[in-house]
């Protein structure tokens, strides 16, 4: 019995712990945004264009994408240049500060 509660526990563990340290931090990301607020935009700007709004999407997937471009699987030569020296701390924090940020500066009429 007591082998069969431990067989369910751990992988249950190791998922909420493995979960709770890929997490990112929005406040240090804040800051590790810097050379993204000019396209991607923050709280008070939408960014150059506003189809490169990041406010409010996945942090999941944000940092997936980031990822790919850092190394070299995305090529966008803008992207590649500024992630390139990022660590995956930092990516997840800025993942996680664009997601905290909710709802873009600039939402599209139509």
């Amino acid at each position: 019995m007591l082998n069969r509660i431990l067989l369910i526990v751990i992988p249950v563990l190791a998922l909420a712990l493995g979960s709770a340290q890929a997490a990112g931090d929005p406040e240090s990301g804040r800051s590790k945004a810097a050379a993204c607020i000019g396209c991607h935009g923050d709280e008070h700007w939408s960014g150059f264009f506003f189809t490169l709004q990041l406010a409010g999407r996945d942090p999941d997937k944000l940092a997936i994408k980031t990822k790919k471009y850092r190394n070299f699987k995305l090529i966008n030569p803008m992207m590649n240049m500024v992630v390139y020296a990022l660590s995956d701390q930092d990516i997840e924090d800025i993942s996680a500060y664009y997601h905290a940020l909710g709802k873009p500066a600039y939402v599209h009429p139509y």
